[in-house]
């Protein structure tokens, strides 16, 4: 009977553990899209400032500002990337501890 109690207190603990890991991941994957959605407004200050400015910039100026441009734009959809794909596995981590979860209930 002891030894029942044991093995019963002992998954609820389990239980325990893997429901706050959930709760913290959740709250980390909220924080990555929020933090996502910051560096999205900042590309779109970027861009809209672009779209004023840049049009009217020649020569050296302008060159050296376009190699920038790119690697602004190439750096962006690589954060975004990243973004989706920590994301994405956050959410594959919280659905295996969901499954932990379920089978020790």
């Amino acid at each position: 009977m002891d030894l029942d109690l044991l093995e019963q207190l002992e998954r609820k603990a389990k239980r325990q553990k893997y429901l706050w890991m959930i709760e913290i991941l959740q709250g980390y994957k909220s924080n990555i899209r929020e933090a996502a959605a910051h560096f999205e407004d900042g590309v779109a200050v970027y861009r809209s400032a672009h779209g004023c400015y840049a049009a009217n910039w020649q020569g050296q100026s302008r060159e050296a500002y376009e190699l920038i441009a790119g690697e602004l734009n190439q750096t962006a959809n690589q954060v975004d990337a990243l973004g989706d794909e920590l994301v994405s596995e956050v959410a594959s981590e919280i659905k295996k501890l969901h499954r932990k979860v379920e089978a020790l209930s």
